[in-house]
């Protein structure tokens, strides 16, 4: 949701050029632009064929957001396919650095959750490592792990930031985990996306949440965390 909503945000500034790529087998992220669910076109069948990443590509004519979707493989074909990466893993890198290095480019990944060959593999050439968090426990370990260095050590810790999603602030622990959260990462904090039922309603929709609602409270803070990313992109220049 946040990949989606970002990418969208940044297209709609006007000030970079945004391709939103989709990392998860679910193909999770068309449905938050408004993809054609019966299109099975990615850019995970063009490993072993050599083909045009470009012919993958995709633009929603709703959102205007250009996509590159994962696609549909079996799963003894994504087993296959992540072995040849985990061996080749410039097989992905490389496309994705090609594409991000027009004038003025954004290549945004929306990657599955936990450990996966792909994300490994761009790790390294990543300007930016946004973690997604909940206000919960689990959430406070996993910060740890990331600020320790421990995960994703191939990002510089200059280069990480972070969201907490789904924040409650009538929940006691939510809230307290919340604040101290927000008190250990600082201004590497981009933002809460507060609990909105407009989320999952947009979602329903094929829509973001700043198309399907623009004044919830969730539009909002996406908002705020997509003029935040615009800015930090800006000072890479």
């Amino acid at each position: 949701m946040i990949a989606a909503n970002l990418a969208m945000g940044l297209a709609n500034r006007r000030r970079f050029q945004v391709i939103a790529v989709d990392f998860d087998p679910q193909n999770m992220l068309r449905l938050h632009l408004g993809g054609d669910l019966s299109d099975g076109h990615g850019f995970v069948g063009l490993f072993e064929k050599a083909g045009n990443w470009g012919d993958a590509l995709r633009q929603d004519q709703k959102s205007g957001v250009v996509t590159l979707p994962y696609g549909q493989l079996s799963t003894k074909q994504t087993l296959a396919t992540d072995g040849i990466l985990a061996q080749r893993p410039d097989l992905l890198w490389k496309p994705l650095l090609r594409m991000a290095a027009a004038p003025d480019m954004v290549v945004i990944i929306d990657t599955p959750p936990g450990p996966s060959v792909m994300t490994q593999a761009i790790l390294p050439y990543a300007d930016l490592l946004l973690t997604v968090l909940a206000a919960d426990t689990a959430s406070v370990v996993l910060y740890g792990d990331i600020a320790s260095g421990k995960t994703y050590s191939e990002v510089k810790s200059e280069r990480r930031r972070y969201v907490i999603n789904q924040f409650d602030p009538v929940s006691r622990l939510g809230k307290a985990i919340g604040q101290g959260l927000t008190d250990k990462m600082g201004q590497s904090l981009l933002g809460k996306v507060h609990r909105d039922e407009h989320v999952t309603e947009a979602l329903a929709m094929q829509q973001s949440v700043s198309g399907y609602a623009p004044s919830s409270r969730a539009a909002l803070d996406l908002n705020l965390i997509s003029e935040r990313v615009s800015h930090y992109l800006e000072n890479l220049r």
